[in-house]
């Protein structure tokens, strides 16, 4: 492999892969910082073109059809695994909407992936995914936010001034 194209290979990796993580950062942050939302939906945007940039260039190289279903399919994934990985760093802080970020993430994650890679989505797993993230949500709304009331994201009793 020649430098340029270990470049070229090094910027679409990073475009790929920070795009996510700033989706990540962001879509948690909305959530759980109570300012920003201007920074963090514009976060969003330069992680979405990223995102976009990275595997539209990644799909050339391996010949891949590139239409709106290809980039519905990569919007919906980056934010998905976004959703994932904020939903789980920051689970502590705010258990509530760290389980919505997490349930609706697996949800569209599992569809994306099958989509992306045109694997056939059986209905019956499907609804097991579904019924999990579901249940998974009402268990962090119900049990874990009640459970770490009164606790800082560091799990040391919050002191009431």
């Amino acid at each position: 492999m020649d430098i340029n194209k270990s470049h070229y290979a090094f910027f679409t990796y990073i475009a790929k892969y920070l795009g996510v993580a700033l989706i990540a950062g962001s879509v948690v942050h909305i959530g759980t910082l109570q300012n920003g939302v201007t920074r963090y939906v514009v976060l969003i945007g330069i992680g979405l073109i990223l995102t976009i940039i990275g595997n539209i260039k990644e799909a050339k190289e391996h010949g891949q059809k590139i239409n709106l279903n290809y980039f519905l399919i990569i919007t919906g994934l980056s934010f998905a695994t976004g959703f994932l990985s904020g939903g789980i760093q920051h689970y502590l802080d705010n258990p509530s909407y760290a389980g919505i970020l997490l349930g609706i993430g697996i949800i569209i994650t599992y569809v994306t992936f099958f989509l992306k890679d045109k694997f056939k989505i059986e209905k019956k797993n499907l609804a097991v995914v579904v019924i999990l993230a579901i249940l998974f949500m009402l268990f962090s709304h119900y049990v874990m936010d009640n459970t770490l009331l009164g606790e800082d994201h560091h799990g040391s009793e919050s002191v009431q001034h």
